[in-house]
């Protein structure tokens, strides 16, 4: 029996509803019924919408149709230094690497759970029994593009990278939708060739305790309900609705009994979608029903009655659901002609059914229907032939082939390794390297200008151990990092150079798993988290990692004002550094690693990050970074983008002078608050929202707890999870939150309610 992993972070139970829960819940029991063993991997810990059941009760359910239903949370045995999805898809690849027994793995590029898993496998350190399928939904991008929306913060920035890289690297595609796939293609996505388009599996009915009552199917009257049907929020069409029922006549309002809203909550502007239906409807003599607590089963059952206007007005949309329910069930519908929406209806129905996406359209499709109520509907596909192309993808067994490491692939490793009087250190480094894993490498040590008696003495120590093994020491003066590594890349034979500072202890497995994956990436530079350690601690070689600096890859959206890249303790193809002219030598400043990835990733070449860290990163309370000047050190790692050729220009450097301009006025509350100043508070206060209003430092506002104890720590979890947009359903959560802060707070100064209140407005702006 072939084992099937579907990893999602939506699936009904746990989630009320959604097109992913949906599809991927759908998914798991049809082939649990086609005979394969299923494991459902839910990627959002504990969070549950299910009032009734807990997460176990679920677990149980599952268990009826065959299914099991695992959880995952955030890793809890590593502090781990990444923004949330960073976090998230590491702690799923850390479950992978311990459950590799799947044949086929299965997920979204939504959240990009699969990223760090897939960057494992295309560099083959692992899963080669395994087939990765990226099953398309909808990214974020996606998403945004169709609300109108600019990104959020920096957790949205690198979503758009993620899930674009988990659709590239991914063994197959399968989107629901031609239309999907075509989008991916136009946005210059590198959509692997074995994609395909099946539809989504018929969705799960499954048993509940309660169930709408028999009078609520029924019309009291013979006029017409007519009923949006969706998230109730712009994306999907809410704005062009309710301009269109403006447009009703008094003729075609006699006609219809009432005007459901059927979806879920979210946040608008400064409202909600409650309060804006309200008030944009308030005098079209109407009468107004709001539904935001259904379950998808409840609101299946509603759409049925026989005496119903379904109304889908999306502006986007891929395979959408509630359009598949409207065909499958016999609802009489219409439907905005948009994404992938037609390829699910029959193509005679196009006229009865479809319109375009705006008011004066859907006005006339609605005046049609409510005289032409009874339209014969059909989904394009039968069930069956739906599930068994599903089984044929889980059935196919492609493996993908690794190139191991043999005589033939051995190429020869020149370690650039620099020092400047830590000898101590220094002892341990080179103790890492002689207990290697791959013997073909050299060390080229330079010492850069050391003059601690210490320091000479152990140089002299280690030459004859040096020249027996072939490696090199070369002397110079002092002139700082750049230059030292540079050095020391002039007088490497190697094909590949892999540069280390004296406080770095190699893993046994470093050369070896920096080679291999350079053989199957054929990545021009490769670099790897970061495993910390203290003080002057020699690691023991297996010590388990307990902090880690986790980076994200080349991401120039980022880049100008992270290091989303890594460390300089990487391995560079040595033509590309050469032809880069290697690291720039400016004297007493950092950031010489991050400005050679950047211009190298501006240059076209290729870099990619091992998720595995491969060496131990000495964290100590003096250092060059800590003594230098981080202005300098900003300009210089921003200095690529800043090239003649660059598209971006000077533009970008706005971001990390914005972000100083933030840091500055936390600190300024940090200080006022320590003062005693509390009466300027406010003030600060409008300054600090003033430039953080978009969002896209959200989670700076964490300061604003120094002057509010009583927030709860859940609340930062449940900003860096659901800022915004992206998942504006979840924010009632939060709403709870603040508002039993407000509570706490009434016997507060008065500015401090003012601040929860200011907290409050921000989060659902």
């Amino acid at each position: 029996m072939k084992k099937v992993l579907i990893v999602t972070p939506d699936i009904e139970g746990p989630v009320r509803n959604g097109g992913i829960g949906t599809a991927f819940t759908a998914l798991a029991i049809n082939m649990a019924k086609e005979g394969f063993d299923v494991d459902v991997l839910y990627s959002c810990g504990d969070y549950s919408e299910s009032l009734n059941k807990s997460f176990s009760d679920w677990v149980e359910h599952y268990d009826k149709f065959n299914v099991s239903l695992l959880s995952i949370s955030l890793t809890q045995k590593i502090s781990i230094d990444a923004p949330y999805f960073r976090r998230k898809s590491y702690s799923i690849f850390e479950w992978m690497k311990e459950n590799d027994n799947y044949d086929t793995v299965i997920a979204c590029e939504w959240q990009a759970d699969m990223y760090y898993s897939l960057l494992y496998k295309k560099q083959g350190l692992g899963f080669s029994n395994t087939k990765f399928v990226i099953n398309t939904h909808s990214s974020t991008l996606w998403a945004d593009e169709g609300s109108y929306q600019l990104p959020y913060d920096q957790n949205h920035l690198e979503l758009y990278f993620m899930e674009q890289k988990v659709v590239e690297m991914a063994d197959e595609v399968i989107s629901p939708s031609r239309y999907l796939l075509e989008w991916m293609i136009e946005k210059n996505w590198k959509v692997p060739v074995n994609n395909k388009v099946i539809l989504n599996c018929k969705p799960w009915a499954p048993a509940h305790t309660q169930s709408i009552t028999n009078s609520n199917l029924k019309q009291t009257t013979d006029n017409i309900e007519l009923i949006f049907f969706g998230r109730l929020e712009t994306r999907k069409g809410i704005d062009i609705f309710l301009k269109a029922i403006s447009k009703l006549t008094i003729e075609e309002k006699k006609i219809i009994s009432q005007v459901t809203f059927l979806g879920k909550n979210v946040t608008l502007g400064n409202s909600d979608s409650i309060d804006y239906i309200n008030t944009k409807t308030a005098d079209l003599n109407l009468s107004i029903k709001i539904i935001t607590d259904y379950d998808r089963e409840h609101a299946d059952e509603y759409i049925k009655k026989p005496s119903s206007l379904v109304v889908i007005p999306s502006l986007v949309e891929n395979s959408p659901y509630t359009v598949y329910e409207c065909l499958i069930g016999g609802v009489n519908f219409i439907a905005s002609s948009v994404g992938g929406i037609p390829e699910l209806i029959p193509v005679e129905q196009h006229n009865e059914i479809l319109f375009n996406p705006n008011p004066v359209d859907l006005h006339a499709k609605i005046s049609f229907r409510l005289v032409n109520l009874k339209v014969p509907t059909k989904l394009v596909s039968e069930d069956h032939e739906i599930n068994q192309k599903w089984v044929a993808v889980f059935n196919d067994d492609k493996k993908s082939s690794i190139i191991e490491i043999d005589t033939n692939n051995k190429p020869l490793v020149s370690v650039c390794l620099v020092h400047f009087d830590r000898p101590h250190l220094l002892q341990q480094a080179i103790a890492s390297l002689s207990n290697q894993t791959y013997d073909n490498f050299e060390v080229i040590l330079v010492d850069d200008g050391s003059t601690k008696p210490d320091s000479i003495k152990f140089l002299e120590l280690i030459s004859k151990e040096f020249k027996d093994k072939g490696w090199k020491i070369i002397r110079s003066s002092n002139n700082y990092l750049g230059a030292a590594r540079n050095l020391a890349a002039k007088f490497a034979k190697g094909e590949y150079l892999i540069f280390m500072d004296d406080d770095n202890v190699a893993k046994p497995h470093e050369i070896e798993t920096f080679v291999k994956a350079a053989l199957n990436s054929n990545a021009d530079i490769l670099t790897t988290p970061s495993d910390l350690i203290f003080g002057d601690e020699f690691p023991a070689p297996y010590r388990k990692m307990t902090h880690c600096w986790l980076p994200l890859g080349a991401n120039l959206d980022v880049a100008s004002f992270s290091n989303c890249f890594g460390d300089a303790n990487s391995m560079v193809r040595t033509e590309v550094f050469k032809e880069l002219g290697g690291f720039t030598e400016d004297y007493g400043l950092g950031h010489e690693d991050w400005e050679f990835f950047a211009k190298a990733t501006l240059a076209g070449f290729k870099l990619m990050v091992i998720p595995e860290p491969l060496f131990w990163y000495r964290v100590a309370n003096t250092g060059m970074l800590l003594s230098g000047n981080s202005d300098r050190n900003n300009y210089r790692s921003y200095r690529p983008f800043t090239d003649t050729n660059s598209n971006s220009k000077y533009a970008m450097g706005l971001i990390p002078s914005y972000i100083k301009k933030i840091s500055y006025l936390e600190q300024e509350i940090k200080r006022m608050n320590s003062n005693g100043h509390i009466n300027s508070l406010s003030d600060k206060l409008d300054s600090l929202t003033s430039q953080q209003q978009g969002g896209w430092a959200h989670d700076r506002f964490m300061v604003l707890n120094s002057g509010i104890n009583t927030i709860n720590d859940n609340l930062n979890i449940l900003l860096s999870q659901q800022r915004d947009g992206w998942a504006h359903d979840r924010f009632n959560v939060i709403n709870a939150k603040i508002q039993n802060i407000e509570n706490v707070l009434h016997h507060k100064p008065s500015v401090f309610i003012k601040i929860a209140r200011r907290i409050k407005k921000i989060i659902l702006h």
